[in-house]
């Protein structure tokens, strides 16, 4: 913050003890108060927030290994499922199985929505064929 000298109205450098022109006691720097900022939002009361406490991050190669073991077609949505609802103490992998069931059934409704679709646009395409088929009188 700058200051000037109450007595020659100088500019006085900030580490200034003393006026460099007439040698009057510098005033003291005044800290302005701190201005009040936009507060973060409080979600939930208190006692929530200090209830769960921040699990401790699974390591590299143990994430690695959980989606290696994900990956396997079968057995890795079992295990998904088993580590999801309680059967591990990791909170990490609790997260990260729950995240693979979701991820899993989301991708298994969209299969499932462009199986159904496909096989619409199939039985409309052989429908009208055998409409052709049956209202031409060449082919009979």
């Amino acid at each position: 913050m700058l200051r000037y000298c109450k007595n020659c109205s100088l500019l006085l450098p900030h580490d200034a003890d003393r006026c460099p022109q007439c040698g009057a006691p510098a005033p003291l720097a005044v800290r302005p108060a701190a201005q009040p900022g936009p507060a973060a939002p409080l979600y939930g009361t208190p006692d929530d927030r200090e209830a769960e406490p921040m699990a401790e991050a699974m390591s590299q190669g143990a994430t690695t290994g959980t989606m290696i073991l994900f990956a396997i077609p079968v057995v890795g949505f079992i295990l998904a499922l088993v580590w999801s609802f309680g059967g591990t103490h990791n909170e990490a992998r609790k997260r990260l199985a729950r995240a693979q069931v979701v991820r899993t059934l989301v991708v298994a409704a969209a299969a499932a929505l462009l199986v159904l679709v496909a096989a619409l646009v199939f039985s409309a395409v052989v429908h009208s064929q055998l409409a052709y088929y049956y209202a031409t009188p060449y082919y009979r």
